[in-house]
């Protein structure tokens, strides 16, 4: 509304305005609802009570940001507590899987042992009694490659597993 006029009239519409104020300070004076008018004593004393609520105001909002950054801070642990506790229960199940390998490994260690024991530097021979089927490998449901015929004679190079199946050439 005002950007329309001159800066002329911006005055004197601030003086009209200044004008009004004055004329109801004054009217507010002689009805009595104001005793008088404030000093320069009243004005600086409000001066420096309303610096001092702006103060106030500035260390509340400290301590306001203060106590959130607690709070993030606390959730922020919360949070890490959490992670680091599955983490170990993580690393507890891959330990067990790792102990449970190891058996393994040192199971098949010890049939190589026994392989080693039993055929030394050289390899055994056996008389087939019955028609002997070979597979491609430990299993019956691997393929079957040749078949042996009772009573030939093979070459054990290697017992597999549980000393049920045998590597023959």
């Amino acid at each position: 509304m005002l950007e329309n006029l001159s800066s002329t009239q911006k005055a004197v519409a601030g003086v009209v305005v200044l004008a009004g104020v004055i004329g109801w300070i004054f009217v507010l004076v002689q009805t009595g609802q104001i005793d008088s008018l404030p000093t320069r004593e009243d004005l600086a004393s409000a001066k420096d009570e309303l610096a001092q609520v702006r103060r106030d105001l500035m260390v509340a909002q400290i301590e306001r940001d203060q106590m959130q950054f607690q709070v993030d801070a606390t959730k922020s642990l919360e949070d890490l507590t959490a992670a680091l506790a599955t983490g170990k229960a993580e690393l507890l199940t891959l330990q067990s899987e790792i102990e449970g390998w190891q058996a393994e490994l040192e199971q098949l260690e010890s049939n190589v042992q026994t392989q080693q024991a039993l055929l030394g530097d050289s390899t055994l021979q056996f008389k087939t009694k019955a028609r002997a089927r070979v597979r491609a490998g430990p299993g019956t449901d691997t393929d079957e490659v040749a078949v042996v015929p009772a009573g030939k004679t093979i070459q054990v190079f290697e017992i597999v597993e549980d000393g049920t199946w045998y590597r023959v050439g």
